[in-house]
């Protein structure tokens, strides 16, 4: 009886140590699948300017009437059918997207679900996808004749600093005041120092008192 006892307890032992390694083993999986996936999560939000271009490049003029919306992350998209603008003659009527940025930065920058609706027009200062598809990421977006509201307070810095933004009649980002300029790039950061747009802190004072 006690060699049985013996045995049954060494079963036990070697069926919990193997319950331990393979534990372990999903663990071990799971940790390297999670580091696997957030490098390709964190590429997805910071390679905008490879599929778009350098977001001082000059940009084209698309308007479009809205045909389907997805307000969610990781990033916003409205398609449009294509009613005029910039694009060559033979885009017109045909589907569009416009993508942007994830929904806590959309409302960030001072827009809303319920400002887009299906059927709406749009008045875009936009880049096409630099591969040719039928995709664009907005320098600015318009709703029906609301105001030209900037979808870049980065870009937003870099026209003001070049004495361009008021030209554009875009609404400057709602958080762009009080923002750190350093993923502006260093030229216009001194550009934005010399003309007394930062605080004492280094951070962007827009509008200028008085105006």
């Amino acid at each position: 009886m006690g060699e049985i006892r013996m045995v049954r307890m060494a079963g036990m032992s070697g069926m919990a140590s193997m319950t331990s390694m393979v534990c372990r083993k999903s663990l071990q999986w799971l940790g390297m699948t999670v580091l696997a996936v957030v490098p390709l999560v964190a590429a997805a939000h910071h390679n905008t300017q490879a599929e778009y271009g350098p977001f001082g490049a000059d940009f084209i003029t698309v308007d479009g009437v809205v045909t389907d919306i997805r307000w969610g992350n990781p990033h916003i998209q409205i398609e449009i059918e294509v009613i005029g603008g910039n694009l060559p003659a033979s885009e017109t009527g045909k589907t569009w997207v416009v993508n942007s940025h994830p929904v806590n930065v959309m409302v960030a920058y001072g827009f809303n679900k319920d400002e887009f609706a299906v059927g709406d027009r749009l008045h875009l200062l936009t880049w096409r996808h630099v591969r040719g598809i039928n995709h664009l990421w907005p320098r600015a977006i318009q709703v029906n004749d609301g105001p030209l509201k900037s979808n870049l307070r980065y870009t937003d810095m870099i026209d003001i600093a070049d004495g361009t933004f008021t030209a554009l009649g875009i609404t400057p980002a709602a958080n762009l005041n009080g923002s750190s300029p350093q993923r502006s790039g260093a030229a216009t950061v001194r550009r934005l120092r010399e003309q007394g747009l930062l605080d004492s802190d280094g951070n962007m004072i827009w509008p200028l008192p008085g105006q």
